[in-house]
C-alpha cells in the first residue's frame, strides 16, 4: 500500500565549491521498497545510515530530490491532494515521548489531539469523553489516567497514551520512529506486545523505524538493512538467518555473540 520509488536525498554541505557554489551531501541512494497492507516493516540501521532522513520522506516533512513516494498509487508529492491523502492514512509515534506530549495537557486533552484530526476528516462530532475511556483501556491504561499530566506517568504509560493518540485518528498506517528505544527491555517487550495485539485488532500497517535488531526480530514481518544510506536487503524475518548481506550478517553476529 506504500511504496518508495528511486528516492533520493541529500543536504546542503558547508563546503563550498569556487564554481558551483555549496556543495551537497546525499544522504539517501536511489531507494525502493514496497510495504504490505498488514505488514510489520523494519527499517533497521545505525546512527548517520539515512533512517530517520526516510522517516520524514515517507510522513511527508522533506520531498525527495528524486523519486515518489506513492500511497494506494497517489504520488504523496505530486500535489495537495496527495499530501492530504497521507495526512488521512498515517500517524506516528515518535521516540521523545516527553516532547511529543504537552507537558500543560492532561491526557485527554493530549488523546482529544487525534480525535480532531478524525472529527475534521470524517466531517462528525465525537463525544471525546467516552471515546477517550475506550482509548486509554485500548492501550491498557484505566480511565482515571485522563485527567493526569504528563509528569504523572511512567515513560511506558506516556507512551501508551501517544499510541492512543496515533490510533485515535483511526489510521491506516502508523510509523513508529525509535518508538521503544527509549523504554527499558522489561517495559519495551510490554509496549511491542501492545502493537501487536493493536495491529492484530484494528488491521493496521506499521512501518518500525530502529537501531535495535532484537525489537525487528520481535515485531516484524520483514526488514529492511540500510547502510549509509542505501538498502542492502530487504528479506522477511523468517528468513534472516540465511541473509548473504555482509551489514546483515555482522548485526546477526553481534546479537548472537552478545547471547552467548
Amino acid at each position: 500500500m506504500l511504496e518508495l520509488k528511486n528516492v533520493s536525498v541529500s543536504f546542503r554541505t558547508e563546503k563550498k565549491d569556487k564554481i558551483f557554489g555549496y556543495t551537497r551531501q546525499k544522504v539517501l541512494h536511489d531507494i525502493s521498497f514496497d510495504v504490505k497492507k498488514g505488514c510489520c516493516l523494519g527499517i533497521l540501521g545505525e546512527s548517520g545510515s539515512g533512517k530517520s532522513t526516510m522517516g520524514k520522506v515517507i510522513t511527508g516533512l522533506l520531498k525527495p530530490d528524486n523519486g515518489e513516494l506513492l500511497l494506494d498509487g497517489v504520488s504523496v508529492y505530486a500535489n495537495r491532494a496527495g499530501k492530504k491523502c497521507l495526512q488521512n492514512k498515517l500517524s506516528v509515534v515518535f521516540q521523545d515521548y516527553t516532547t511529543s506530549a504537552n507537558p500543560r495537557f492532561q491526557i485527554k486533552s493530549v488523546i482529544k489531539e487525534g480525535l480532531r484530526v478524525r472529527e475534521r476528516r470524517e466531517g462528525i462530532k465525537l463525544d471525546y469523553s467516552s471515546e477517550c475511556k475506550a482509548l486509554l483501556e485500548m492501550v491498557g491504561l484505566d480511565e482515571s489516567f485522563a485527567n493526569r499530566f504528563p509528569h504523572e506517568l511512567s515513560g511506558g504509560q506516556l507512551q501508551r497514551v501517544c499510541i492512543a493518540r496515533a490510533v485515535a485518528c483511526k489510521p491506516e498506517i502508523i510509523l513508529f520512529d525509535e518508538a521503544v528505544s527509549s523504554l527499558d527491555a522489561h517495559t519495551q517487550v510490554q509496549v511491542m506486545d501492545l502493537l501487536k495485539d493493536l495491529k492484530k485488532k484494528l488491521n493496521l500497517t506499521y512501518i518500525f523505524i530502529t537501531h535495535d535488531l532484537t525489537s525487528i526480530t520481535y515485531i516484524c514481518d520483514e526488514v529492511l538493512f540500510l547502510y549509509q544510506g542505501k538498502v542492502t536487503e530487504h528479506i522477511d524475518i523468517k528468513n534472516i538467518a540465511n541473509t548473504k548481506d555482509d551489514y546483515a550478517r555482522k548485526l546477526l553476529e553481534s546479537i548472537e555473540t552478545f547471547d552467548a
